[in-house]
């Protein structure tokens, strides 16, 4: 069977909706090889064990989906994850001041405890920024981390995932590291009152030399909360994006991977 071609209407309209400040998007349209390349001033790495880079046909199990594009499988016991790179594009604080970014994916996970999503979050190595997660309670989270002062604002959805449930998933910052309001979304409905939990002296994210990770958090040769399940469609943009423009990406979100 050919493969479908990815619309390319659709990753214009996705695009449209991100914005022009640090939008990417990585849409998967590999079924094979060691690169999922992104709409984005960086790609992905399909990695492995001590972050080696494994081919996705061999661990990764593509799986392609009505608007022609792949989901990916990760799994813990081969430590298996996308490693991107250390990038401005996602980082969203200078240590004085906070921006606002946006966040998501489509996943559908096979556990719902301590599973990284999109992350920029290298704990080990005190060189954390921010982690789009699941909880140990199963909740969607966004934590955004002041590294010098080991301190964190967290914003925790209200919703315990389903396992084997595909959900289309987003965080929101609006930027305020005074005030923060972060809104936890799933499949375009707002799962938070947008408040969050602050713990230490919260002053601003920091510009660590972490690199952006999809389904682990950590750095690529030791990847920590590592997701297992599939993750479609990653993104990320440095904008509040608007209630709205999050059902409009469900929507589109949901025609490309043939979700009702």
């Amino acid at each position: 069977m050919a493969d479908i071609a990815v619309p390319v209407t659709h990753l214009n309209s996705i695009m449209g909706i991100l914005g022009a400040t640090k939008a990417s998007l990585w849409p998967g349209v590999e079924a094979v090889g060691t690169l999922v390349a992104g709409i984005s001033s960086g790609d992905l790495t399909p990695a492995e064990t001590s972050g080696t880079a494994e081919a996705l046909e061999d661990d990764f199990s593509p799986m392609l989906h009505p608007g022609g594009v792949y989901s990916y499988h990760f799994n813990p016991t081969g430590d298996h994850h996308f490693a991107g790179v250390d990038h401005a594009d996602y980082t969203h604080g200078n240590g004085t001041v906070d921006t606002a970014f946006s966040v998501g994916a489509l996943i559908l996970p096979n556990a719902i405890a301590s599973n990284g999503i999109i992350t920029k979050f290298d704990s080990a190595g005190g060189a954390e920024e921010y982690r789009f997660w699941i909880d140990a309670d199963g909740k969607l989270s966004l934590e955004l981390h002041d590294a010098s002062a080991s301190a964190s604002e967290v914003a925790t959805g209200d919703t315990t995932l389903t396992l084997h449930r595909p959900v289309f998933v987003v965080a929101v910052y609006d930027g305020d590291e005074v005030t923060p309001d972060v809104r936890l979304y799933i499949n375009g409905e707002t799962d938070n009152d947008g408040a969050t939990t602050e713990t230490g002296s919260y002053v601003a994210m920091e510009d660590t030399a972490s690199p952006l990770l999809v389904g682990c958090s950590g750095v690529t040769a030791t990847p920590l909360l590592e997701f297992h399940g599939r993750i479609a469609m990653p993104f990320m943009t440095g904008k509040q994006l608007a209630a709205a423009e999050v059902k409009e990406l469900w929507n589109i979100y949901r025609f490309m991977v043939g979700l009702p």
